[in-house]
């Protein structure tokens, strides 16, 4: 069993990056052997995790990773006692970010989609469990972060240190950490930057006319309630029709992906390596034959 668990998670997508070795997370399951519940198995993973901070007294565990608002009820149903933050970014900012650093193919229809699929996978959880959510708009976190996080400590039932607001004073732990790793040096090359409204509404200054027009038109109405304006509110049939193969696409990608997940590790994983490769197909496709978006 713990082989084989160990053997699913270094083929996890970008596991390598966590700088965990086999022997390292092997020695730790073995040694709370007989009490290695997929739970604990995880917990433990989280453990051997290499950071920049001290972690004698280990209070809470937090993961802030993308691909989690898929999936905030499987979340649940593994953790019943945890706590979920939801942060939300202006959908078109958040486009702008995810191009950056390739997490995703620059189809605007696509992107903005998943954005709204994601949500509404929130919302409908924190309807179910008003308690188990804290949402929280990146807008306001940035503007007041020092409000934000005694807010959000209270929901996490911690006490607020405000030494945690100076996380950009380990820098250079962090770039040593990590030197010689050129994906997260990408990825997390921001990081460890002070907190700023400098990335507010850079969609305003970064976005084609065409690129937001679509990105409103995908969101529609779900934009407004999230707590976000769009620069184009009305339906535009001409274009809506321009994009529709590609969210008749995103919506069966994300469907796939949803059903795919009560497949074994393998599969799920041979599936979602079929859905990179077709999007990068349709991708290109778009490129040669669509006027670019």
């Amino acid at each position: 069993m713990i082989k084989e668990f160990i053997d699913d998670l270094f083929r996890t997508r970008y596991f390598d990056k966590w700088l965990i070795t086999r022997d390292d997370i092997t020695n730790r399951l073995l040694a709370v052997k007989g009490e290695n519940t997929f739970q604990n198995m995880i917990l433990e993973v989280y453990k051997a995790y290499k950071s920049v901070y001290p972690k004698k007294e280990i209070m809470m565990i937090g993961d802030k990773n993308p691909m989690f608002s898929l999936y905030p009820d499987r979340i649940h149903e593994l953790f019943p006692e945890s706590k979920i933050i939801h942060i939300t970014r202006d959908y078109r900012d958040n486009y702008m970010s995810l191009i950056n650093v390739n997490f995703e193919v620059p189809i605007v229809p696509i992107v903005i989609y998943r954005w709204k699929f994601a949500l509404k996978k929130m919302w409908k959880l924190k309807a179910e469990h008003p308690g188990l959510i804290y949402s929280i708009r990146y807008e306001d976190l940035v503007a007041e972060p020092e409000k934000q996080t005694r807010l959000l400590c209270g929901f996490l039932g911690i006490d607020f240190d405000p030494s945690v607001l100076g996380f950009y004073e380990k820098k250079e732990e962090a770039q040593a950490q990590y030197a010689g790793n050129q994906d997260l040096s990408k990825i997390h090359k921001s990081l460890f930057n002070p907190i700023s409204t400098e990335k507010v509404d850079k969609w305003k200054q970064e976005m084609t006319e065409r690129q937001i027009r679509i990105a409103d038109l995908v969101m529609g109405k779900t934009a407004e309630k999230a707590g976000y304006k769009r620069m184009f509110p009305r339906f535009n049939i001409l274009l809506y029709i321009s994009i529709l193969p590609a969210l008749i696409y995103a919506n069966l990608m994300y469907k796939m992906i949803m059903l795919g997940d009560h497949l074994p590790y393998k599969m799920r994983n041979s599936l979602n390596r079929f859905l990179g490769i077709f999007l990068k197909i349709y991708w290109k496709f778009n490129q040669r034959k669509v006027k670019p978006v």
